[in-house]
This record gives structure tokens, sequence and C-alpha cells, in this order.
């Protein structure tokens, strides 16, 4: 049992203790004695703070995998930025015509907003991984196709990568509750 899993254990375990001693003491009360009111209160809070801990459990579990693949998508993400950089630098050189720099604009805005878009990803961080890989392909070829390195087909192969990222893009937490709220 990793660390995270053995300490949320612990807690779970201390809290069933703290009710068990509760009702324990309650067994061993009349209903007319004094305490019997508070020690109820005292059960009674300490079941609710128990369910509020154990609902959440999965997120404090996931919270390692979400910062993996946020950190995963923003390193790709500013790879394809700085794709776009060097794309935009390019007819500086003469290796390519200033055309480029439409390509390159685009490039770099399409870097930053899938970089803002992810990081709201929330519990749906799992598929920050595939727009990951589909972007880190797209960064790779792009340079390939903008100097004929590969077929000018691979262009088609470019344009679904980023509708696919697009596409994977899960959406923010905020507006997949309030459509399962309504």
């Amino acid at each position: 049992m990793s660390g995270i899993h053995r300490e949320m254990a612990e807690e779970v375990a201390r809290r069933q203790g703290d009710i068990r001693t509760v009702v324990r003491e309650l067994r061993e009360m009349r209903e007319d004695d004094p305490r019997w009111e508070a020690l109820l209160t005292r059960l009674s809070q300490a079941g609710e703070e128990l369910l509020e801990y154990e609902a959440a459990i999965p997120e404090r579990v996931e919270a390692p995998h979400r910062k993996v693949s946020v950190s995963a998508l923003r390193s790709v993400c500013l790879a394809h930025m700085a794709g776009g950089v060097v794309l935009g630098l390019a007819p500086l050189t003469g290796w390519v015509s200033w055309w480029w720099l439409v390509l390159a604009v685009f490039q770099l805005v399409v870097g930053f907003l899938v970089m803002v878009v992810g990081e709201s990803a929330g519990r749906r961080h799992r598929r920050l991984r595939v727009v990951a890989v589909v972007l880190g392909v797209v960064t790779v070829l792009v340079p390939l196709c903008v100097f004929s390195v590969v077929s000018s087909w691979v262009w088609l192969a470019v344009a679904v990568g980023w509708v696919v990222t697009f596409g994977s893009l899960p959406e923010s937490d905020g507006a997949s509750d309030k459509r399962v709220g309504a």
C-alpha cells in the first residue's frame, strides 16, 4: 500500500474508532442521562465528518496523477509554441517564405489555448495524456511538412491532429457539474 493510501486508511480507522467509542458510551448510558443528547450530537458530527472525508478520498488519490497529466500537457504545449516561434523566425533566414508566419501564429495560439483549457481539466485529466501525445506528434510533423521533408499529404495528419487535440480536451469541471445538476 502506498503512503497516501496508508495515511488515508489510518485516518478512516481513527474516525471509525471515534464513532465506536461514542456508540460504546451510548450503550452504557441510559436515555435520561443529561449527557445523552451531547453524545448523540457528537456521534452525528463524527459520522458526517467520516462521510465527508471518505467522499474526498478519490480526489486525493487522483491528485498526483492529475499533476503529471497537466505537467505533460504543459510541456508539450510549450514545445508546440516554441516550434511556432522557430517557424516565425525561419523567414528571417530565408528558409521559407513569409506566408509561413500565418501558420506560426496559429501554432502559437493553438499551444496557448490547449495549455489554458487543459489546466482546468480537473477530474478528467486522463484525456490530457491523449491530447499531449497527439499534440506532440503534430509538433514534430509541422516542421517536417514546412521544410518539405515529408510528403504534402502529411498536412492532413497535422490538420486531423489539431482537430483531435481540440476535440479531446475535457470540459472544465464547472461546466460538467452544471450539466449533471440540471
